[in-house]
C-alpha cells in the first residue's frame, strides 16, 4: 500500500503509470482505450484537482467516491469533481470518452459564476447516470466532435473547446432535472450550503498538502463565507439534518479511514496529517466516532 496520491492533470496521473499523455492546457479529452493498460484494470485509492466527465458505450465496472461505490455498464455517465478520494476498477473492457478540466479553463467562457450556473459541480457526490439511448447518442456526439477539435490545431482552439464543454455541462444539467437530482442553487440557503461543502472539500485538501496546519471549527467556516456563526450553524443544520461539527468530524474520520486503509503513514503520521497535536487526541477522537481504535480499524 502507498500514501494517497493527488494530481492536477490527468497527464501527471498517467506519467505515475509509466504512460506518456501529452498535455498543453487545463482540459483533455481522450478515447477510454487509454484506460486499458494493464496497471489501470484497477487503480489505487487518488486524488484530483481537476473534473472528470467519463462517458461509457461499452463495458463494465465500477467507481468509488469517498464512502461510495457506484456500478458501471454499458451507456454510464458520470463524473467526479477535486478534492474527493475515489478509485476505479475495469472488469469488462471499457469503450467511450473521458473528458477533464479545471475551473480556471471553465471560468472565461462563463458568464455567470461557475457555482451558480453548474452548481452541480460542486455537489458531495452524484451517482452515475445510466442514459436512454436518444440521450446517449446525443451526448456521443459531442464528444466525438469534441476529440476531433481537441486533436486539430487551429484558432480559437480554446474558444472551440469550451464551447462543446458548455454544452455538455448544460446537457448535464438538464439531465439532472429529468432526473429529479436538482442541485440548483435556488436560495441563499441552499446556496451557503454549496459553499460550506465546497468549502470543506478544498480546507481538507489543504490540511493533506499541509497548507494548512489546523481544522477550522465553526466561527472560521462562517468567517471564509462572510455570514454570522449563528445563522450559518442553523441554516447547515436545517438544510442538511446534520450540524457543522458533525459535518468536520464525518469529513475528519473519511479521510482518516482512507489513510488507514489505502496508506504505509503510521498512525501518529496520519494523526498529524489530520490537524490533530498528537496520536492520543486522534485515538480518542477515532474511538468515539466509529466505535473502535485506530489500529482495530486498521488491523480488524
Amino acid at each position: 500500500m502507498s500514501e494517497i496520491k493527488t494530481y492536477d492533470s490527468i497527464s501527471e496521473y498517467f506519467e505515475y503509470f509509466k504512460i506518456r499523455l501529452p498535455q498543453e492546457i487545463d482540459f483533455t479529452i481522450h478515447s477510454l482505450e487509454i484506460l486499458q493498460h494493464d496497471a489501470l484494470q484497477k487503480s489505487p485509492l487518488f486524488r484530483t484537482n481537476y473534473f472528470a466527465f467519463l462517458l461509457i458505450e461499452k463495458g463494465a465496472g465500477y467507481y468509488t467516491i469517498d464512502d461510495n461505490w457506484f456500478p458501471l455498464k454499458e451507456k454510464s455517465f458520470y463524473f467526479t469533481n477535486p478534492g474527493h478520494t475515489k478509485s476505479f476498477a475495469i472488469d469488462k473492457k471499457w469503450q467511450g470518452h473521458i473528458t477533464t478540466f479545471t475551473l480556471d479553463f471553465l471560468k472565461p467562457y462563463v458568464a455567470k459564476p461557475v457555482a451558480e450556473e453548474f452548481s452541480f459541480l460542486l455537489k458531495e457526490s452524484i451517482p452515475v447516470m445510466y442514459l436512454p439511448n436518444d440521450f446517449f447518442q446525443e451526448l456521443k456526439n459531442i464528444f466525438e466532435i469534441l476529440l476531433l477539435d481537441y486533436n486539430r490545431t487551429s484558432a480559437y482552439k480554446k474558444e472551440i473547446l469550451a464551447s462543446q464543454l458548455i454544452t455538455i455541462l448544460y446537457k448535464t444539467k438538464a439531465l439532472l432535472r429529468t432526473h429529479k437530482a436538482k442541485v440548483e442553487l435556488k436560495n441563499r440557503p441552499a446556496e451557503i450550503v454549496q459553499e460550506f461543502n465546497s468549502l470543506l472539500n478544498t480546507h481538507f485538501l489543504d490540511i493533506l498538502n499541509k497548507k494548512e496546519t489546523y481544522i477550522w471549527n465553526v466561527q472560521k467556516f462562517a468567517d471564509k463565507l462572510h455570514i454570522h456563526p449563528n445563522y450559518f450553524s442553523s441554516i447547515i443544520k436545517n438544510e442538511t439534518g446534520k450540524t457543522v461539527k458533525q459535518w468536520i468530524n464525518t469529513k475528519i474520520i473519511s479521510e482518516a479511514k482512507a489513510s488507514l486503509h489505502k496508506s504505509t503513514l503510521s498512525i501518529t503520521e496520519i494523526a498529524y496529517s489530520l490537524g490533530f497535536l498528537d496520536i492520543n487526541s486522534f485515538s480518542r477522537f477515532f474511538k468515539k466516532e466509529t466505535g473502535v481504535s485506530p489500529s482495530q480499524f486498521r488491523n480488524p
